[in-house]
């Protein structure tokens, strides 16, 4: 190869990896130990709620321990929660973040502040999500919202 073609292959390289190490931005962390899905949080003993009100279903896939048509919980071996998912627009749940009912995206940066990152998630549907990270106690809170008016759709907290 020649002197020029291998000088602009290197000079590319570097382009990109400078492109990627400066557009992956970090996010800072943000507590979120008080989102609460009726009453039910990350590192919580399941044993400690009452699950019976909710309707079993294999609608949804994954390889979670409980699935409801309302929710969705995931345990550790010692049935410590995990994993949650409910959806904002259906109603079944009470989503409490800091113990406030959000349902926009302007009320949850109102109340969890500005650090997260703001990802595509559907474009076909117009559905992007805010990732909130509480790195204090391992929590990864996903928010999916509408960018036709704002809205929430759904909120998935993980370990």
């Amino acid at each position: 190869m020649n002197k020029k073609v291998i000088v602009s292959l290197i000079f590319i390289v570097v382009v990109a990896l400078l492109l990627l190490l400066c557009c992956n931005k970090k996010i800072k962390t943000t507590d979120l130990s008080k989102i609460y899905l009726n009453n039910m949080t990350i590192n919580a003993d399941i044993s400690n709620y009452d699950l019976s009100e909710y309707t079993k279903t294999d609608r949804y896939s994954g390889n979670y321990k409980y699935k409801f048509n309302e929710i969705i919980i995931g345990t550790t071996n010692k049935n410590i929660i995990n994993y949650l998912f409910a959806r904002f627009d259906e109603d079944y749940i009470n989503i409490l973040v800091n113990n406030k009912k959000v349902e926009t995206t302007a009320d949850l940066k109102e109340t969890l502040g500005n650090n997260y990152q703001d990802k595509n998630y559907d474009s076909e549907q117009r559905l992007r999500k805010y990732i909130y990270k509480d790195v204090d106690n391992k929590i990864k809170a996903e928010f999916v919202y509408s960018t036709w008016d704002g809205k929430l759709v759904w909120i998935t907290l993980s370990k």
